[in-house]
Parts: structure tokens; sequence; C-alpha cells
């Protein structure tokens, strides 16, 4: 399937190995500043020194482009959390919870949408293969 370029929330559905179960979260794709932005956030230099602010960078652009999540993907102590404002377990305040409590949910989407996106063929014959089948000589 070829990749869609609009402006259409997307999903993607993560193994959680904390709950046992698949987390299915909606996002949008991030612009071109906001991927400039992100990579330019992960390592800096002050003085004489490399910092990386990986996991500081993680959360602020996971969070800012999570735009929801499946129903029944996550539960506080009042019962059922969820995104979407017509459920009836309907939180304003759903991604601080999930940003307080489930960090590293948000910082896999980062590192899925920003860092991982692309993978390359590594498979006997992936690039080599695929270039001769695509060749129109």
């Amino acid at each position: 399937m070829p990749r869609l370029l609009n402006d259409q929330p997307c999903e993607v559905t993560f193994d959680d190995r904390i709950s046992d179960t698949r987390i299915t979260l909606f996002y949008r794709l991030p612009t071109t500043e906001e991927r400039i932005k992100y990579s330019n956030s992960l390592v800096s230099k002050r003085r004489n020194k490399i910092e990386t602010s990986m996991g500081e960078a993680r959360l602020k652009y996971g969070a800012a482009i999570l735009l929801g999540f499946k129903e029944g993907a996550f539960e506080t102590d009042k019962g059922l959390l969820a995104s979407d404002p017509k459920a009836p377990h309907y939180d304003p305040d759903w991604k601080n919870i999930v940003r307080k409590y489930a960090p590293d949910v948000i910082a896999i989407l980062a590192f899925h949408v920003f860092e991982a996106s692309l993978v390359l063929d590594e498979s006997p014959g992936g690039e080599e293969g695929a270039e001769e089948a695509d060749s129109p000589l």
C-alpha cells in the first residue's frame, strides 16, 4: 500500500508488555519544521560537552502529534479513559494523564514516526533485487 500524503489521522498499534494488550494510537504526520526541530533537539553542545535530550524530545514531539487512542487502551482509578469527546469515558485531560503515567507510549510513538519511519531492506536480494525488478532495461 502506498504512503498516504494527506492530513488525515494515521494510526499505529503497539504490543504493550505492561498491560499485555495492544494499544492503537492515532496521530498526525509531523510537519517538515517539526521533523527538523525534533532532529535538532536530540543532542546539543554546551560548552565542551555533548548532551542528549532524546527523552525530552520524544515526549515533547510525540505528545504534539498524538491525537488519541482506541477506547479501552487505558484505564485510571476512575475507570476507562477515552480520548474521543463523544465517548462516555472521555476526559479532556487525557493527554496529560497519558503523558504522566505512560510516557513510554508517547516516546515509542515519537520514535516510530520521527526516527524509524523508513527501514532499509537488508533481506537477501533486497535492494539489488528491487532495483533489477524496477529497472525498465
